[in-house]
């Protein structure tokens, strides 16, 4: 039998310091309480540059902490990647990710 390969899911944000990591580590979370983290390759990012290299928000990493949610990140801009799906925090980011419809495969709809 064929191995399959996992699923993908990147959350996207304008800085990838608040509402992408966020989403990235309550995502990790919920996989790893499932047992089905090996099935997922998680991951955040922005569609700026105005905050690569920095870490989450202190009060993203505050939030994370009083839910006892892991949260290890550094921002990063989007770069291309074979996705299943793509969440988009606003109506303007789809418009940056989807403007030729190169990151528009069949799995990945605006939602």
């Amino acid at each position: 039998m064929a191995e399959r390969s996992p699923k993908s899911v990147l959350f996207v944000c304008l800085g990838n310091i608040c509402r992408s990591p966020i989403a990235e580590a309550v995502f990790r979370k919920l996989a790893a309480d499932q047992n089905v983290s090996d099935n997922w390759r998680i991951d955040s990012a922005a569609t700026s540059t105005y905050e690569v290299g920095n870490p989450p928000d202190y009060r993203g990493q505050s939030c994370m902490r009083k839910h006892g949610i892991p949260m290890s990140h550094t921002a990063r801009q989007v770069l291309y990647w074979n996705l299943t799906c793509v969440f988009c925090y606003s109506g303007p980011l789809t418009v940056v990710l989807f403007p030729t419809g190169t990151w528009a495969v069949p799995q990945t709809q605006e939602l």
